[in-house]
């Protein structure tokens, strides 16, 4: 049982110095029972201690801040003050090497000094792909040379490969010794086609993107995979045809944590056509039950490395307006967070911090910050 360092000691002699009288037909009886009544309590005592406690964070990215026509560091810092338990940060690589082999780490390298400085652990993502849109942050030079076709396996370039392997070394030297950094993220949902193109990313250069980063890292820090999900039905047909990986079983063969991305309603403009896809309670709990469930059986620990807390309206990339539209609000935040706790969740990092922010300084709305601040008292 791990944890337990005390060493039980069976016989011995009595308080007055005689020996001890066990029973004839059971030898060390006494002692037997007593070890037993202190294994149960040990069992309780530090099955609670070590129970994993709740944690709540976000994600952060100056991309979104862009989108929101707010300023990036201003806000990043009202983020920080909110005092999560986590953050997580994307080495977007666009930005970072915007010319072959001259790499600019300050915006970075500023967001984890300043995590650092208020004791914030950060899950650092790496690879082609990080949060926020467009999903993939491939330098345009990349692209130009390697010309990758519409909705193809980013996997296939050989050129693509080469170069994302050794952004992904430069991220992991860089910061290996950076103690506020307790995770690594590869990539970001992997697996499914988004983005402009549609492209999508195989197992062989996630192999190779694992490899480097446990090399370099001496395998110090979890390692997080995340994977896409479908509450609605559609979602799960759509899924379905177009991606031919098993998500969970490819993710478990490379990782330590498989984050799920929970977006109970998801809003997209199709054909002209507006679309929000939601699905009821119930069939949220019996889908992410199962999906839970599976994942622990593969032995992998589980977090909600998203957990939609902003609206997702059709046609926005950043939903900008007063009113707040059916894809979201707090309440309806808070219901799939008690949900998600339900099933034994203890992690979870919220989508949507930029947004709050947002909210606050343009329409003075602080509701989004309330919830937030109030989760830990849903226990």
């Amino acid at each position: 049982m791990s944890g337990m360092s005390g060493v039980f000691r069976a016989g011995g002699s009595t308080p007055g110095g005689g020996a001890r009288q066990e029973h004839p037909r059971h030898p060390g009886n006494k002692n037997m029972k007593k070890i037993f009544f202190l294994t149960l309590i040990a069992v309780f005592l530090f099955g609670t201690a070590q129970a994993a406690p709740l944690r709540v964070g976000t994600t952060f990215s100056p991309k979104q801040c862009e989108y929101l026509g707010v300023d990036w560091k201003k806000t990043y810092l009202e983020v920080l003050r909110l005092e999560l338990d986590i953050i997580r940060l994307g080495a977007y690589w666009s930005e970072i090497e915007k010319e072959e082999g001259l790499y600019d780490f300050t915006a970075l390298d500023w967001q984890i000094e300043k995590a650092r400085e208020r004791g914030i652990p950060v899950v650092l993502a790496v690879g082609i792909k990080a949060p926020r849109w467009p999903e993939y942050f491939m330098p345009d030079w990349v692209i130009k040379k390697a010309r990758p076709g519409f909705a193809r396996n980013l996997a296939g370039y050989g050129y693509v490969r080469e170069r994302a392997v050794k952004f992904t070394a430069e991220v992991v030297e860089r910061y290996k010794e950076e103690g506020i950094i307790h995770y690594w993220q590869v990539e970001n949902e992997p697996f499914i086609r988004i983005g402009r193109k549609h492209w999508y990313i195989g197992t062989s250069l996630l192999e190779e993107e694992v490899f480097v980063l446990r090399s370099l890292d001496g395998w110090k820090r979890p390692l997080i995979m995340t994977i896409a999900t479908y509450p609605h039905w559609l979602m799960r047909l759509i899924a379905r045809v177009f991606t031919r990986f098993d998500r969970v079983r490819e993710s478990a063969d490379l990782c330590d944590i498989i984050g799920i991305n929970v977006y109970p309603v998801v809003g997209h403009r199709m054909f002209g056509f507006d679309m929000r896809l939601s699905a009821a309670p119930e069939a949220r709990k019996k889908y992410f039950g199962g999906l839970v469930g599976r994942i622990t059986k593969e032995g992998k620990e589980v977090w909600v490395t998203e957990l939609q807390a902003e609206p997702w309206e059709p046609g926005h990339l950043a939903y900008k307006g007063e009113e707040v539209p059916d894809t979201d609000s707090p309440a309806d935040t808070e219901k799939v967070f008690i949900e998600m706790r339900g099933l034994g969740v203890d992690t979870f990092l919220l989508w949507g911090a930029e947004y709050w922010i947002f909210r606050r300084e343009r329409y003075g709305d602080t509701r989004w910050l309330e919830m937030v601040s109030g989760l830990r008292e849903k226990e």
